[in-house]
């Protein structure tokens, strides 16, 4: 019987190349120096994340049908090893999820492609004709990724010993460092700081189970 349970990837710059889902919409459209500002301010602590998601949505033009969003999106691609490693840990009876701070159009369609079956995303809200309504339904918090793990773990009668995360931001520390066994996908040196295994792809992940 496998030691580990439950898999939890972070989405942008982890499952995805791309390292945010978010910027890749702000690049489009040319509206990345007003999506620093605003990230600025949620990390100082001087708004929320839910605030944060409203003032990046507010950035872009207007009207804007989510057909536009899915067509941006589309064009991310995924790491090349993700299919065969998500494949490899559902073959080891291992489930995966994805926790992601990023939007669940991209995250829902990368869990489809990827046979994922648990998915926590944020959301864009959008009126009967598809278009933004400029609001969005936050579900992951940037910077406390950890707290929908546990609602997650608990859903499903784990324990968290019994998960194992991957994340590719320092700004998600709490997330790797929750579970029974965290992976960093980056420098070492980091890895080090938080306590956590690094991994330089995601191949690496299969040696430990």
């Amino acid at each position: 019987m496998a030691k580990y349970k439950l898999i939890a990837f972070d989405l942008d710059g982890t499952l995805l190349v791309q390292k945010s889902s978010w910027n890749a919409i702000h690049e489009y459209f040319g509206t990345t120096s007003i999506a620093r500002q605003t990230y600025d301010l949620y990390c100082k602590g001087i708004i929320d994340y839910k605030e944060f998601m409203k003032r990046d949505i507010a950035a872009w033009p207007k009207p804007l049908h989510i057909s536009k969003i899915s067509e941006i999106l589309s064009k991310i691609d995924l790491r090349e090893e993700a299919k065969e490693v998500i494949d490899a840990i559902h073959r080891k009876g291992i489930e995966s999820a994805i926790i992601s701070a990023g939007i669940s159009l991209l995250a829902n369609s990368v869990a489809k492609e990827l046979g994922i079956k648990y998915v926590y995303a944020n959301e864009l809200c959008t009126d009967e004709n598809g278009f933004l309504t400029g609001d969005g339904i936050m579900k992951v918090d940037l910077m406390f990724k950890h707290l929908a793990l546990l609602d997650l773990v608990e859903s499903l009668g784990l324990s968290l010993s019994e998960c194992i995360t991957v994340d590719d931001s320092i700004n998600n520390s709490n997330f790797l460092q929750i579970a029974g066994l965290g992976f960093y996908l980056g420098r070492k040196n980091i890895a080090s700081k938080l306590g956590v295994k690094t991994i330089r792809s995601l191949r690496d992940i299969l040696y430990y189970l």
